[in-house]
């Protein structure tokens, strides 16, 4: 996508239906998948594809050998882990979104989820396995009927080398 984004611009409305899509889900961490445009260094925010979290304790035991996994990752598959704070999103519904992309002409932008327990920074694990050149959005989500303010949310860039950077989020006058 070239040149790091600076801004992610999206709606009240969007904003809106992306944190009830992600608060269903509460306690357990909830997904959905990012689409829209890019226009210069801004990602402008067009449609959320709700996602099923479908992760399991085996999961990162399947999708790796143990000799691609680093240290801390070995030792962090040891801990007792659940849906409340881990989440994978369904490969059947990224297939299908990435195919809505092309259909539309519209791009996947990234990713969204929540943390029912924690900050909305990203964690150790969610900077590993943050896909190259997309957005991760984190909304720390408490219950499901906890109204969400700006420090409760936050968007990043994944660059190339995997570095993340933070994004302005930038919410749209309704109309």
């Amino acid at each position: 996508m070239g040149e790091a984004p600076v801004a992610l611009q999206l709606s009240r409305h969007l904003l809106g239906a992306l944190e009830r899509s992600l608060a269903v889900a509460w306690p357990e961490e909830g997904c959905g998948l990012l689409l829209g445009s890019r226009h210069g260094q801004t990602l402008q925010l067009q449609r959320i594809w709700p996602c099923r979290n479908v992760w399991r304790p085996n999961w990162s035991k399947m999708n790796q050998s143990q000799e691609s996994q680093d240290e801390a990752e070995v030792e962090e598959l040891g801990l007792a882990h659940s849906r409340s704070d881990r989440f994978v999103v369904d490969p059947l519904e990224l297939i299908a979104a990435q195919k809505y992309c092309r259909h539309q002409e519209i791009l996947l932008l990234g990713v969204a989820h929540s943390h029912p327990r924690g900050a909305p920074r990203p964690s150790a694990m969610d900077q590993r396995h943050a896909w190259p050149r997309s957005v991760v959005w984190i909304s720390a989500i408490a219950s499901q009927h906890h109204q969400l303010t700006k420090v409760d949310r936050g968007a990043w860039w994944v660059g190339g080398s995997g570095c993340l950077q933070p994004l302005c989020i930038d919410l749209l006058p309704t109309v």
